[in-house]
């Protein structure tokens, strides 16, 4: 069910798509050409559930979180729960840093994302978050420490 660690590794690969993006079938078709298991928030959380409750959840499972939402990585006080939860639960966050982007063009995005978000899941121990730019190239942005920070 779920990626146990290995030598700063995941065992499998397996990307969550958020609420947002469950839908997306460019999204699932770039995953599945891409031979990426994949889970859908919808599959498995109720429709608008806070990020707070199921974060822990895709965390302990192991998944990688893909999403448009950036601003959980954002140091406000409005999101320091979503914050700590991605620290706390070792979560891997990979998210596209544009949400204006066409579901066509973020499964293009991703396909070409894809060799680079899969190395740093090998060689980036969670908890960390990654932007993904229209372009397809990734951006490791927050790693363990980064989350520790409460009130910046």
């Amino acid at each position: 069910m779920g990626d146990e660690p290995i030598e700063g590794g995941i065992a499998e690969f397996v990307v969550f798509l958020d609420e947002n993006h469950c839908r997306n079938p460019h999204l699932v078709a770039a995953l599945v050409s891409g031979g990426v298991s994949l889970e859908r928030h919808l599959d498995h959380f109720a429709q608008g559930i806070p990020d707070i409750e199921w974060l822990p959840v895709i965390a302990q499972r192991g998944w990688v979180l893909l999403t448009a939402d950036a601003r959980i990585r954002r140091k406000s006080r409005i999101n320091m729960l979503e914050r700590r939860a991605v620290g706390e639960y070792q979560l891997r966050m990979f998210y596209f840093s544009t949400n204006q982007s066409s579901g066509r063009e973020m499964g293009d995005t991703l396909r070409r994302a894809l060799p680079k978000m899969k190395a740093i899941c090998d060689a980036q121990a969670p908890p960390f978050t990654a932007s993904i730019n229209k372009a397809g190239e990734v951006t490791l942005r927050d790693t363990s420490s980064s989350f520790i920070d409460s009130d910046d």
